[in-house]
């Protein structure tokens, strides 16, 4: 062997035995044999408690341990609690090459987690037509913060209960992080963030398509598609953990079938404070047939600014300035804030929508619709702007596009012409409370109209009660009457209920709201 060949190889031995025993702090050895550790701790990536990732490689090591855990360990809770600590942006549709091919655990989604991912401001991008968000449950004690969450295309195609970009569900803490991109789902509740939220989101920001894309029991967030709380093992039922979405703001276009929310779709059970939605908010049909093998089971379209369907819950200081739309043709109407908001259930107060965006909203919302230059003071100082919600008015017009009125076909008597506190014909007579007036508007309208008053806040107001007619054979009336002939009190709503067109004008879902009696305000020049 010649000297030239002899300093060749022993250069190539000396940087093998090199190689061999320097560390690597970044990423794993490419080796046949499986890169997880015999336990985490001895990963070259873990240290003093925390897992630092740098790459691809070492994300997926770390998916592989929380995997590991969940599916071997009895208390994989605990074996979950490992803390991590993002070091550098990661693009894992450029590094798709470092995932190994049935491999039993690493995969791009954690299944469960318990510990801190602190994000430190970087951006993760997920794969191209990857089906699952980065964790599928996040646990109790579990945080994702400060994380930007990047997914061209997440397309969720089983028959599961909720997928989102960060988590399909949120036990714990979603904190300081925002979403882009787009995500789908099929049969199953989607959101900006999560799937389902049963802990606590704030302060995070979705800048991502929401779709949802099949008929049945499932709706559209921008933030989560559900809000609802859940008592786990251990917990306690009587004091339950009330789930809450808070300072969070939607900017994406979030679209259902037939329930969709800026924020949430359904929330139930569960707080929003301080939210905001600036995207479209779309809902494709006027019903949503939420057993599709039962077409007599159906809801009607709810598609709201911050939620389209509210159960028992609190939502306060939220703001709307996105359109609101259902996008088939029909009767039913859109919410600015929130759908279904009972007042004797929950706490709906101090919330907004830029007016305009929600057409012909529901009647029993009652918030505030201001413009441009109102809603921008009211961004900056919530109390700089009156909180009386203004949002709906008896439109004759808008009632005869929308229900089968019929014109009332009376005539008045001499006996009350000329009289306004009271109307004397045929079939009925009407007579005023002190300080009220009854006029004809129209052949198919009697309105009762309290005089103006002006309320200690300044406002200007009046109440009005309007007599219109439908035909007396859309509905089994006679089943609702008492043997005086009077509505029975538990169920004279339900003859609302039965009429279509008629949810627009209902105030709620009790008889003691089926008085329709409306203020109705004009707010003085400040």
């Amino acid at each position: 062997m010649t000297l030239r060949w002899k300093v060749i190889l022993g250069a190539v031995l000396l940087l093998s035995i090199a190689a061999f025993f320097l560390p690597v702090p970044l990423g794993f050895r490419e080796t046949a044999e499986d890169p997880l550790c015999a336990s985490i701790e001895e990963d070259p990536c873990y240290a003093d408690g925390v897992f630092e990732i740098y790459n691809a490689k070492d994300y997926l090591r770390f998916a592989g341990y929380m995997n590991r855990a969940s599916k071997e360990e009895e208390d994989y809770e605990a074996a979950a609690a490992v803390d991590a600590r993002l070091m550098a942006d990661l693009n894992m549709q450029e590094d798709e090459r470092y995932r190994l091919k049935g491999h039993p655990y690493i995969r791009q989604a954690i299944l469960n987690y318990n510990g801190t991912f602190e994000g430190n401001g970087h951006t993760i991008t997920w794969a191209m037509e990857a089906g699952n968000g980065m964790f599928v449950c996040i646990e109790r004690q579990g945080e994702v913060r400060n994380l930007t969450f990047e997914a061209p295309s997440l397309v969720w195609e089983m028959d599961e209960y909720g997928v989102g970009m960060l988590c399909m569900i949120n036990y714990g803490t979603i904190r300081n992080c925002e979403t882009r991109g787009r995500v789908e789902g099929t049969d199953c509740y989607v959101g900006g963030m999560a799937g389902i939220n049963r802990g606590l989101i704030e302060n995070c920001v979705n800048r991502a398509e929401v779709v949802v894309e099949s008929l049945g029991d499932y709706g559209a967030g921008g933030i989560a598609g559900l809000s609802k709380c859940k008592v786990l093992e251990g917990e306690s039922e009587e004091d339950p953990i009330v789930p809450e979405i808070r300072n969070c703001v939607n900017y994406g276009n979030v679209r259902g079938t037939w329930e969709a929310g800026g924020i949430c779709a359904y929330n139930d059970c569960a707080n929003i404070y301080e939210c905001g939605n600036e995207g479209e908010v779309s809902v494709q049909y006027q019903k949503g047939y939420i057993y599709p093998e039962e077409p007599d089971w159906y809801e009607r379209a709810r598609a709201g600014g911050i939620c389209g369907h509210m159960g028992w819950n609190n939502l306060e200081n939220c703001y709307n300035k996105g359109n609101i739309s259902i996008l088939e043709e029909g009767v039913e109407d859109t919410y600015a804030i929130a759908g279904d908001t009972l007042f004797w259930i929950h706490t709906v107060s101090g919330c907004v929508t830029l007016e305009g965006t929600a057409k012909g909203s529901m009647r029993h919302e009652s918030v505030t619709e201001l413009n441009p230059e109102e809603l921008e003071r009211w961004m900056a100082d919530h109390e700089s702007v009156s909180g009386v919600g203004n949002n709906w008015e008896f439109d004759l017009e808008e009632a005869k596009e929308k229900l089968p009125l019929i014109p009332l076909g009376v005539t008045e008597s001499e006996l009350t012409a000329g009289r306004e506190d009271a109307y004397l014909c045929e079939e009925f007579f009407l007579k005023g409370e002190p300080g009220y007036s009854i006029r004809q508007v129209s052949p198919y309208a009697l309105c009762m109209e309290q005089e103006t008053k002006e309320e200690p806040e300044g406002e200007l107001s009046k109440l009005q009660v309007w007599l219109l007619r439908v035909p007396g054979d859309l509905t089994d009336i006679e089943d609702y009457l008492d043997e005086h002939g009077n509505f029975v009190k538990d169920t004279g709503h339900e003859v609302w209920l039965g009429i279509e067109g008629a949810h627009w004008l209902h105030p709620g879902q009790s008889y003691k709201d089926d008085v329709h009696v409306r203020t109705m305000i004009s707010k003085k020049s400040r």
